[in-house]
């Protein structure tokens, strides 16, 4: 790849110079293989003929959009190749990434009971205080933090479900073991900025742009069985929804 004329910018243009550097990057790496080392900083820097400030800008655009991922202590690379988890069924992540050929893991970051907050209780159909059981993990793919899951579980449906191995698929456990089996849900989409702990967990910058989604599944005879929070990284996970009239609307929520 030759970088030096690829990023060559023009001076006398009336657009500013860390956009030129940004729109010539993204024109670079969409011919980029996944996970493909983009030139350092410095490099960048001697490339466009930019200070350190205008390279960083246009980086972090692109970071933030999630067209590149920095990794602490190893370089800024382009993004790695999205999976689709498709919203239209209410399936798990493990049984999406197994079947996409992705190697999915799991670890358990909390696994207790606790009482039901009063904003949660209308999703589980519980009163506020019943018992419900929190199970909070990091998902991987292939070894790379990609989400962190929190659900919430009737504790009446699932004794003795912290005793169980919960590194695994959820559902599958939910079905084998208790008989629940998702039929259907409801899952809202929306877009935050990555907190010092999300940053964290997922390997990503403070303020990263992360997909926030929010989940009610309940069994075939209308019970409510799960209520669960996901964080996304936006480089690692896209969902997709199946257009269809008959099964499906679109809706705006102001």
């Amino acid at each position: 790849m030759d970088w030096e004329r690829r990023l060559a910018l023009d001076p006398g243009a009336v657009v500013p110079l860390y956009y030129q550097l940004r729109e010539r990057l993204r024109a670079v790496i969409a011919e980029c293989e996944p996970d493909t080392l983009i030139p350092p900083e410095k490099d960048l820097m001697g490339y466009a003929g930019v200070s350190r400030a205008t390279a960083r800008r246009a980086i972090g655009d692109l970071v933030q959009e999630g067209l590149l991922v920095a990794r602490q202590g190893s370089g800024t690379y382009t993004a790695p190749l999205a999976v689709a988890s498709e919203l239209g069924r209410p399936t798990g992540f493990t049984e999406t990434m197994a079947r996409l050929g992705r190697k999915p893991t799991a670890q358990v970051l909390y696994a207790r009971t606790q009482p039901c907050t009063p904003d949660l209780a209308p999703a589980l159909g519980l009163e506020a205080g019943s018992e419900v059981v929190f199970v909070e993990r990091l998902r991987l793919l292939d070894g790379e933090p990609c989400m962190i899951e929190s659900a919430h579980l009737p504790a009446a449906l699932v004794p003795g479900i912290l005793g169980e191995d919960l590194t695994g698929s959820l559902y599958g456990l939910l079905r084998l073991k208790y008989g629940l089996v998702p039929a259907a849900g409801r899952e809202t989409v929306g877009a935050v900025n990555a907190d010092y702990r999300l940053a964290g967990l997922l390997h990503v910058p403070m303020a990263a742009a992360l997909l926030a989604t929010s989940r009610t599944t309940v069994t075939a005879a209308g019970l409510p069985m799960e209520y669960t929070i996901r964080h996304a990284r936006g480089d690692l996970a896209v969902f997709s929804v199946e257009l269809n009239d008959a099964k499906n609307a679109l809706e705006v929520e102001q």
